[in-house]
């Protein structure tokens, strides 16, 4: 299949199958993002709403519903159902008689912004074009709508703008300017059009066809800034215009797209995918990336609550109410913003799953949220035990295990702390502090939690909180304590060594292909302190090499040892680490020669104290 072909000369060391969607999220080229240009005071008015809701609701909807994931009776292999058009290379005339089709009358505005603030939600995203170029709104440039296309004749954009406005929910607006499969001069469609841009073409391949890019640069201007400039003039106030595939675009065309949007609503939000970092007023993840870093002061997480976007009827791969809580309180950890998909049936309804799901995350926010809205990240070291926020002069501890001794260490709390109390009610906590730098809190049952959901714990200080970052490592006595360093947590040096998507098994760093690149942990410790050290990687056939680890004076070294595939992750012992008194160190993984393509794909380092 083409597409597969064009995956593997783009990506040499990532398996393929379903993994063709990852082209089209638009990852960012690299996660070692700077803060970009982004603190001028227009920036400031327009982000501030922003930084206090912290999460929004993703509504990916259009007639993909319908054929919900099967084509002529199969279904489509592709995680993504809003893909069909284009992985099942529907021809655009059939794809316009199914559209015909899409008749939502259980759609209901306000029941979905109802149920969007019951969950906590703060702000709505809904998909006004996608990359099929069905316009769910009434637009005047294009026939090809819901309201004109179809018997439904309803403009559900206007319905939620309406319903938005009435329970003072901010919307936003998706639309994906770069590619349109149903235009002959767009990007992704050469099944109809084989003189297009191809859906996983790059800039480079066509900048310099004469055709392509005239063809192109009329469709931008033919259809694509007329209905952004529609929407942002007949839809009231629209709080971020959230563009997709702009790395398809050159950086000319982001900006005029960009200029477009704050010409007309100068505070309206427009995401990096306008075209990629460092434009735009915040950055994005790519779809899904379970795993993040910070990467821009401002920035977004984007999560499914299965695996595809809209809706498909064989994806019941659901995610549990506490791993959605738990992603929430890590990316709000880093000074993000969490926004989850929803992807409505072809009768406009919710899946009630999605529903249940999400009204249960709104319930543990109707308790802990004001450890999650305005608040963001601390300058504390993350916990072993789970992540801490920041608002003000109070740091939250969430709590996703408890320890075993009761004794929680918040570690590189520098600032007095006056108090300490839950946030689900009850009496204050004891705590204590430990040296100059760490508190430990005393926990007792009644602070345990019976649903596995995060416990809370608000930490109310005197002043400005200040801390140290350092990853801790205790040197405390009784069970064997292990540290569970993950590659996002450290730091890369070079200019191949990057990180992986972060998505589902892909927290890894990837293109390890110069010896002299290397990534870095920083941690600290308490005292004395020893610990048997295991690597966690994946390597093919491809791969092979000999790498060292260096911490305190010592090395460690081990020849790459075969994994069965570059994202078959196995743990191998290489010795100990002895720190040998309290203090900051280094712990850096090199590479000492590389024999294959790749030397490997670590994925984590795992520390477990030994008591000596």
């Amino acid at each position: 299949m083409r597409d597969q072909i064009d995956l593997k000369k783009s990506v040499p060391h990532q398996q393929t199958g379903s993994r063709e969607e990852n082209l089209l999220d638009d990852p960012l080229q690299s996660l070692k993002e700077g803060t970009g240009a982004e603190h001028d005071e227009a920036h400031e008015r327009r982000i501030a709403w922003w930084r206090e809701a912290r999460l929004g609701l993703f509504i990916h909807w259009g007639p993909y519903a319908l054929p919900a994931g099967e084509w002529d009776g199969q279904e489509i292999q592709a995680s993504y159902s809003e893909h069909i058009m284009l992985r099942a290379r529907v021809p655009v005339q059939a794809y316009e008689e199914m559209s015909e089709q899409f008749n939502p009358t259980a759609f209901d505005a306000g029941r979905w912004v109802r149920t969007a603030k019951q969950a906590g939600l703060k702000y709505i995203i809904f998909t006004a074009k996608h990359h099929d170029g069905f316009a769910m709104y009434d637009s005047h440039i294009s026939d090809y709508s819901i309201v004109r296309h179809t018997a439904f004749g309803r403009d559900p954009l206007k319905e939620l703008e309406e319903a938005c406005r009435e329970e003072g929910m901010v919307l936003g607006i998706y639309y994906s300017h770069a590619m349109d499969w149903h235009d002959p001069d767009s990007q992704g469609n050469t099944w109809d059009y084989p003189g297009n841009i191809g859906a996983y073409d790059d800039v480079e391949s066509w900048i310099k066809d004469e055709d392509k890019r005239t063809r192109f640069d009329h469709y931008l201007h033919r259809k694509s800034l007329p209905q952004v400039r529609e929407l942002l003039t007949e839809y009231g106030k629209v709080g971020l215009m959230w563009f997709d595939c702009g790395g398809k675009l050159t950086r000319e065309q982001g900006e005029l797209f960009l200029t477009t949007v704050h010409a007309l609503q100068q505070d309206c939000l427009v995401n990096s995918r306008v075209w990629k970092s460092p434009l735009g007023d915040y950055a994005n993840t790519s779809d899904n990336q379970l795993e993040t870093r910070t990467i821009r002061q401002d920035w977004e997480n984007i999560i499914t609550l299965n695996d595809s976007w809209g809706y498909k009827k064989s994806d019941t791969n659901w995610k549990p109410p506490v791993s959605i809580i738990r992603q929430i309180i890590d990316v709000v950890s880093k000074g993000g913003n969490l926004v989850i998909n929803v992807g409505p049936t072809a009768t406009g309804e919710w899946d009630p799953v999605s529903e249940e799901i999400l009204l249960e995350v709104g319930e543990w926010l109707r308790v802990h949220g004001d450890s999650i809205y305005g608040s963001g990240a601390s300058p504390t070291a993350r916990p072993s035990w789970g992540r801490c926020t920041l608002k003000d002069q109070t740091l939250y501890l969430h709590i996703f295990d408890i320890p075993a001794d009761g004794h929680l260490v918040v570690p590189g709390l520098l600032s007095q702390v006056e108090r300490v109390y839950p946030l689900a009610g009850g009496a204050e906590l004891a705590f204590k502090r430990l040296g100059n730098q760490d508190l430990v809190v005393l926990l007792d049952n009644e602070h345990l939690s019976s649903d596995g959901k995060p416990i809370v714990l608000a930490a109310k200080c005197s002043g400005p909180v200040k801390g140290n970052s350092e990853r801790l490592l205790m040197n405390g006595k009784g069970a064997p304590q292990i540290y569970d360093l993950g590659v996002f947590e450290s730091e890369i040096s070079g200019s191949t060594l990057r990180y992986d998507t972060g998505k589902k098994n892909r927290d890894n760093l990837l293109d390890w292909t110069d010896e002299r690149e290397y990534t870095v942990w920083n941690v600290r410790t308490t005292g004395p302190c020893t610990f048997a050290v295991r690597l966690e990687y994946g390597c093919g056939d491809e791969g092979g090499g000999s790498y060292l680890l260096k911490a305190s004076g010592q090395t460690l070294s081990a020849e790459v040892q075969l994994t069965g595939g570059p994202y078959e992750f196995r743990g191998f012992e290489l010795g100990k680490l002895h720190f040998p008194e309290a203090g900051e160190y280094s712990i850096e993984l090199q590479a000492d020669r590389i024999t294959g393509a790749y030397l490997m794909q670590p994925r984590k380092l795992l520390l477990e104290q030994v008591n000596v």
